[in-house]
């Protein structure tokens, strides 16, 4: 099967176009300060002070990090961690809180493992952690503003998106840092945007390559969505990517939210394979708030959009193309919330986790199911790329709050490929279950279906042996 790799774990955190709502009273932001303690060069761990304003009931909780602290108190206020799962202080309404805490001793790691999203690690010498493995993070809604501080001692350097000025509580989980006194960052422009790359363990030639290449197909994804559509250089002006290679093990892992993105990889296999899914967030951060509702669209339409820069720029072939493919039919295909309506994930986008991955899996298997209408009524000469430049040439139609799929339809209709209403109604609208046709990628590739004895369907796609492959599949 061209979707199963030898030890390889492709994380997609809170993909491209994922936007929290919007909420009338936004609660007062939290700053961290964060420090690294570091002996003879050796990170020992790190220190965090978070200070958040209380409400009018006096408290704030917090979600503890994911890996538990060597020690936690409060310097303002009261701390109470009798509950499982959360972090209590109380004060006077309205005055400032300050929690401080210190994480374990990072742990060694010379292998790309799962310890990297459950523990802070120090690789090659260097320290590495997500948000959530060492963070406090507010409760509330998502859009509370959150800002950072990073003090390092002399000779060491960091990198992190913490110090942005645009982020939230939402984007920290998924938000590293990397930080090493080895620490090798470059920068590539994007329009007005700023890609910086940083890497240990990583040669300063390879790490070149990858921001060369990374900036050159971010700039086409922009070139063919149109600056006016929805791609625009409004918003984030820097994305960061960590690199991490490791000396020993196989296998490679990724993760990325808005505007940032994290990769593992490992001597032992080099390949490129998480640049799909890292491009498709890096692509949807400058995209404006979008209404939860068009989620399916700004998420899922965008993924549709990198994979074919990507195949056209010839950094997809046909095992790796089916291996993204087949990666989206997990995701949807193993959800539990896979049939659930449209409203339904508009309700429950803020309260369900697992909402908040549908929208992209489901957009994107639509969008390749509309791309195969579409060659299909129009005999190969139109695909749905045809019907998205319709769209962007439209700045209005691509508004935040316009409702997407009557618009789509319109473009599709008005390049020939006929009335996907129906389509849209069914597998957007109602939330049917959506299995594409067996030829739906082209001839290159084959879709079937796995029934398991107690009902449940999934697809799967499989790249064809070049004997059987004569046409391109796109």
């Amino acid at each position: 099967m061209a979707g199963i790799s030898k030890r390889v774990w492709v994380f997609l955190i809170a993909t491209g176009g994922m936007t929290a709502l919007a909420h009338a009273n936004e609660p007062p932001p939290v700053h961290y300060d964060i420090g690294l303690d570091v002996k003879e060069n050796t990170v020992g761990g790190i220190t965090v002070r978070a200070s958040v304003r209380t409400g009018d009931d006096g408290t704030v909780d917090f979600d503890p990090p994911k890996q538990p602290p060597a020690e936690v108190h409060a310097e303002r206020g009261q701390l109470d961690t009798s509950v499982a799962g959360r972090w209590r202080v109380t004060a006077t309404p309205g005055t400032d809180i300050v929690l401080a805490w210190r994480t374990p001793t990072p742990e060694p790691i010379s292998a790309p493992d799962w310890v990297a999203w459950e523990k802070v690690m120090r690789p090659n010498g260097a320290v590495f952690s997500y948000g959530a493995i060492f963070l406090a993070i507010p409760r509330g809604p998502a859009t509370r503003e959150a800002t950072a501080t990073i003090a390092l001692p002399s000779g060491w350097r960091a990198s992190t998106a913490l110090a942005n000025d645009t982020l939230t509580t939402g984007d920290l989980a998924y938000t590293s840092i990397l930080a090493s006194r080895d620490l090798y960052s470059t920068t590539r422009p994007i329009g007005t945007t700023t890609l910086r790359i940083s890497s240990i363990g990583t040669r300063q030639q390879e790490t070149d390559a990858i921001a060369t290449q990374m900036a050159s197909l971010l700039s086409a994804l922009r070139s063919s969505a149109n600056l006016h559509g929805t791609h625009s250089d409004n918003g984030s002006t820097q994305l960061t990517v960590n690199l991490t290679t490791f000396n020993a093990g196989g296998g490679q892992g990724s993760s990325a939210g808005g505007s940032s993105a994290t990769v593992f990889l490992s001597h032992e296999d080099p390949a490129r394979g998480w640049l799909s899914e890292v491009l498709r967030s890096l692509a949807a951060a400058n995209d404006p708030a979008a209404d939860t509702s068009n989620a399916w669209f700004t998420q899922g339409f965008n993924a549709y959009r990198v994979a074919r820069v990507l195949r056209a720029e010839g950094m997809l072939d046909n095992v790796t193309f089916a291996q993204h493919v087949d990666r989206t039919l997990g995701a949807y295909g193993g959800s539990p919330l896979r049939r659930v309506s449209n409203a339904r994930v508009v309700e429950d986008y803020d309260r369900i986790r697992e909402m908040q991955s549908l929208p992209a899996a489901r957009g994107e298997l639509f969008a390749w199911l509309v791309d195969a209408r579409m060659k299909g009524a129009t005999q190969g000469r139109k695909d749905l790329a045809d019907a998205l430049r319709r769209m962007d040439a439209e700045p209005a139609t691509m508004s935040a709050t316009r409702d997407r799929g009557p618009t789509l339809i319109a473009a599709v209709a008005a390049e020939g490929g006929g009335d996907i209403a129906p389509l849209y109604q069914r597998y957007i609208v109602d939330g049917e279950l959506l299995q594409l046709p067996r030829d739906a990628l082209g001839p290159c590739f084959s879709i079937g279906t796995v029934v398991y004895d107690y009902g449940w369907q999934q697809q799967h796609v499989f790249a064809k042996p070049p004997s059987q492959c004569n046409t391109a599949a796109m």
